[in-house]
């Protein structure tokens, strides 16, 4: 190991004036500075001769002892600073004192029970609460500061985090999981700067109830529609104003809303049936897919029918008619007699000209089924595309070439469809809630989903219903008039919508949270941010987020300053 020492009567005073300048100590003094290879070694010794006792205050200069301390300090040029301090124990002169010996502390380079100085601590608590313990290790490292993970969770809960319950008046509550399904804490915030204040261990409402009774100035709670938190609110801080969350309110209405569609759809179906189950005018001809039924065939869709009128099973049909049970199911599924499917080549040659007439054009086998769809015929694609393989097998359609539909029959079968699939989603409460949703926001522009759900509620008088209570709900919840609310729920408590009515009865139940919702300008709108902080955290530390922990980074997290023991 290369070593190289500092003369110590030459440079003693250089040495010494540096290190005062650049750490800022006071009554200090360097007497050795070596370099080693991966850290720096430095001497330093008191300059006074007598301490103040820490328990009785009483000035001492009767030395019973010395001895070394080491300490770690602030890296150089990602060197370790090792610095080797030499303290004197003194005896306390104080007869009445409950020490009689005590040791001198160094500001700013020593502290008691501390291996490092405090200017180190700090750096390392603004490091390691902002990371997790193995990330926040590495950082260290690559700085020159080798440190566990263990060591650095020490750290980290060495950091004090002092609430002054008494100073707070506004404040919002809310839940977070910590192992979903199974436990649940209970955060609790500022509502005017969004800083967390407490992490209840549960959302029992004797936990709560104990927590919030700290809060002795508290004037306003904000929560959700949670009954728990309710009864621990009223319990604790009975004359505080409880707040309603806005969201979760129009979330319930939207919710309530979903269950009443599906009760209501085969209603709504019906009213919609003139637009969605109108027989297609495809012009599909019994006579274009198969050959003229003969007598057997006749014959035998007459006995099936005839024996599985009479209960007989499909096996014993086959048995009596000595038939496969395959060929029983397939006249069972005949609404008429047919003889035999006709072939590929046979269902082209009827529409022979049409399909010469997109050949031309290089139109591909989609294209070409539609033009025939539209003239009145039917084909299906794939017999169509077989059969144009064996009729014309040098024919290859042009690459993406007239491929879409693009007939009018075949765009008011895709709209019915679509019609359907948005009526069984979960995705049509959602445009009856909220008739903003799907309108761009500068452009004023609607999605075609959109103006397809405006059709189908403007057909609809059950859905038309249903939108009107929810606007109108969502119009007395942006408003200023508390007193609007109970004439919503006067008229819709007693709505033929039976989950319309029972969210009208519920919101009674919570009458006056719900008005102070309308009254005051608060909600828990910063908790699910503050919630969302907590959720990242918790991953962050990999099973060690114990309460104490975790509430001391998301302090920190959301404060962005770290308090000093």
């Amino acid at each position: 190991m290369s070593k190289r020492v500092i003369d110590k009567v030459s440079t003693k005073k250089r040495v010494d004036q540096t290190l005062v300048k650049i750490s800022g100590w006071s009554g200090v003094r360097c007497y050795k500075y070596e370099c080693h290879e991966g850290y720096i070694e430095a001497g330093i010794q008191s300059t006074h001769h007598a301490a103040k006792c820490p328990y009785c205050g009483r000035r001492s200069n009767q030395v019973h002892s010395r001895y070394a301390r080491t300490v770690s300090d602030i890296p150089v040029h990602g060197l370790s600073v090792i610095l080797k301090v030499e303290v004197s124990r003194y005896r306390c002169l104080n007869p009445q004192c409950s020490h009689r010996t005590f040791v001198e502390q160094y500001p700013g380079v020593t502290e008691r029970y501390q291996r490092r100085t405090p200017e180190q601590r700090r750096q390392l608590q603004g490091i390691l609460v902002l990371a997790a313990s193995t990330v926040g290790t590495r950082q260290c490292a690559s700085m020159g500061i080798d440190i566990s993970p263990s060591t650095a969770l020490r750290i980290v809960r060495s950091i004090r985090c002092d609430v002054d319950y008494a100073s707070y008046k506004h404040l919002c509550i809310d839940d977070f999981a910590t192992r979903k399904g199974r436990e649940y804490r209970t955060l609790i915030i500022d509502a005017d700067s969004h800083v967390p204040l407490e992490i209840v261990p549960s959302r029992d409402k004797a936990d709560v109830a104990k927590a919030l009774r700290k809060y002795k100035h508290a004037t306003v709670i904000c929560r959700d529609r949670s009954s728990a938190y309710a009864g621990a609110i009223k319990s604790a801080r009975p004359r505080a104003k409880q707040v309603a969350d806005k969201f979760h309110l129009v979330k319930n209405c939207g919710e309530h809303l979903d269950k009443q569609l599906r009760v209501s759809m085969p209603e709504i179906m019906s009213e919609l049936s003139p637009a969605l189950e109108r027989p297609i005018e495809s012009g599909v001809r019994w006579e274009d897919m198969y050959k003229p039924p003969t007598s057997r065939d006749i014959e035998l869709f007459t006995e099936i029918h005839k024996l599985k009128t009479a209960g007989l099973s499909n096996e014993s049909i086959g048995k009596n008619l000595r038939i496969n049970t395959k060929t029983v199911a397939k006249y069972q599924s005949m609404d008429r007699p047919c003889g035999r499917k006709l072939t590929a080549s046979k269902c082209v040659g009827r529409y022979i000209d049409i399909i010469q007439e997109g050949m031309t054009g290089g139109q591909g086998y989609t294209a070409i089924r539609n033009k025939i769809i539209a003239a009145g015929g039917y084909v299906d694609y794939g017999a169509l595309r077989d059969g144009m393989k064996k009729v014309f097998p040098t024919y290859r359609p042009k690459r993406g070439y007239g491929n879409k539909m693009t007939s009018p029959l075949a765009e008011a079968q895709k709209e019915r469809a679509s019609a359907r699939h948005l009526l069984s989603s979960n995705r049509m409460h959602i445009y009856v809630a909220n008739s903003a949703f799907g309108v761009h926001e500068h452009t004023g522009e609607c999605s075609k989903e959109r103006v397809l759900a405006d059709t189908l509620i403007s057909r609809s008088g059950t859905l038309q219903d249903l939108r009107l209570a929810c606007k109108s709900f969502r119009e007395v919840m942006s408003g200023d008039a508390p007193d609007e609310l109970n004439a919503w729920i006067e008229r819709y408590a007693v709505s033929r919508y039976q989950h319309i009515a029972s969210f009208a009865k519920e919101l009674k139940k919570d009458i006056s949270a719900i008005k102070n919702a309308i009254r005051y300008n608060f909600s828990n709108g910063p908790m699910e941010g503050c919630n969302n902080k907590v959720k990242a955290v918790k991953r962050s530390m990999y099973g060690r987020a114990k309460d104490d922990l975790l509430l001391i980074k998301i302090i920190c997290y959301s404060q962005n300053y770290v308090h000093e023991n």
